[in-house]
């Protein structure tokens, strides 16, 4: 819809995209490109302007972000979920599908789902993908017989990373979506949850309505209720990770939450008759331990340093028998969360007997989403075949 020929400035003008870019395209990975050029075409400013690690201005990227706002506001193929809301009982209204929220909320107005309508197009994020998402090798993990059904697909929920700090909801978010969709026969959502100074359990409750939300609306989004994953990256891993074993108290505090927004009734029933535990995890190079080799930044982000939250946050230490199947991968140069919560990770499975695939792969160090250019290139497609079996 947009194209590189175009302007910044002609782009941010439209009102979709000034108005919600963030929630797609990180708002601070704009601040890469000064004001001074904001009158230059995406094709000038891919050249001239380089991201915070130095590979020039993601164009592509900012481009296909700000089309699938339009494709919202205009087609309304895509819908935003609030979840929060005290209104998302009117998922059944024709005018949520109209919502476009404004970006960089961080508070519970900015809590949604992003996902293909299911009034117009169930698996938009299949039938939209970019090239960028598009593995380098054949798909064959799900059979064609799979990926062709049309009701009761998988459900997957998508909790991009960001240290709980940001969100990188295009690379980590609406790529991994458009993978999952086309080539693996999942309907997916991307999950916009809290970050700093929003601490624990505000992002994992986030995560946990996700859940009960898609599970309580099976119908609804044509998905299997019994086949719900979540997948998250970095720090997103982490809230996926952790929300595995807190379910049934994250549940209760978001019912809790819930009552007292007055939320209706018989929404309000339909939560408490649905779990917050996913059926699956996916983790991408994911934050894992608060206790050793840790990453930082995650940490304070999350627990405000408040006491004993390092031990119950520490996935490792909570594993038991009844955690979900788990894919995890990392790569053995990661400078920014160390491998080694992987592997402590894969041991604490092992040990309680939990299905499981960990992979470490040799280098394409952090952050790397679908990884296509590093030694990780087929994680994806492993972690498709894994759950076609488990």
């Amino acid at each position: 819809m947009f194209t590189k020929s175009q302007t910044f400035e002609e782009i941010m003008q439209t009102g979709p995209v000034r108005k919600s870019i963030g929630n797609l395209f990180p708002s601070c990975w704009l601040d890469r490109i000064p004001p001074q050029h904001y009158r230059y075409t995406m094709e000038q400013i891919e050249k001239e302007d380089r991201m915070e690690w130095g590979v020039p201005f993601l164009s592509d990227a900012f481009l296909e972000c700000a089309s699938l706002l339009m494709e919202t506001a205009q087609n309304h193929n895509f819908m935003f979920i609030p979840l929060w809301n005290t209104d998302h009982a009117g998922t059944n209204s024709s005018s949520m599908h109209e919502q476009i929220p404004e970006a960089d909320l961080n508070n519970t107005d900015g809590v949604w789902l992003f996902t293909g309508s299911p009034r117009k197009d169930n698996r938009a994020f299949a039938h939209t993908s970019a090239a960028a998402s598009v593995p380098p090798y054949p798909s064959h993990a799900v059979s064609k017989e799979k990926l062709e059904q049309s009701s009761r697909l998988p459900a997957v929920i998508i909790c991009p990373g960001g240290g709980y700090e940001m969100l990188s909801s295009y690379s980590e978010g609406v790529q991994i979506a458009q993978r999952m969709e086309r080539d693996g026969g999942y309907k997916a959502f991307v999950l916009n949850y809290r970050i700093t100074p929003n601490y624990y359990p505000l992002p994992q409750m986030d995560l946990a309505l996700a859940i009960m939300h898609v599970r309580a609306f099976a119908d609804k989004y044509q998905i299997n209720p019994d086949r719900i994953l979540v997948i998250g990256s970095s720090a997103g891993g982490h809230l996926c990770a952790s929300e595995a074993y807190l379910h049934d108290k994250l549940k209760q505090l978001v019912l809790e939450e819930l009552s007292k927004k007055k939320v209706n009734s018989d929404v309000l029933k339909m939560y408490e008759n649905s779990s917050a535990r996913p059926d699956g995890i996916g983790l991408l190079y994911p934050v894992i331990s608060f206790l050793s080799n840790y990453h930082e930044g995650s940490c304070q982000n999350l627990t405000n340093q408040m006491p004993g939250l390092r031990e119950q946050l520490s996935v490792e230490q909570q594993i038991r028998r009844d955690y979900p199947p788990v894919y995890a991968f990392a790569n053995e140069d990661d400078d920014c969360v160390p491998a080694d919560n992987t592997s402590r990770l894969e041991r604490a499975l092992s040990q309680a007997g939990v299905p499981h695939l960990c992979e470490i792969f040799p280098t394409g160090n952090h952050g790397v989403g679908l990884g296509y250019e590093c030694s990780c290139r087929e994680w994806s497609e492993h972690m498709l075949a894994f759950f076609d079996k488990n």
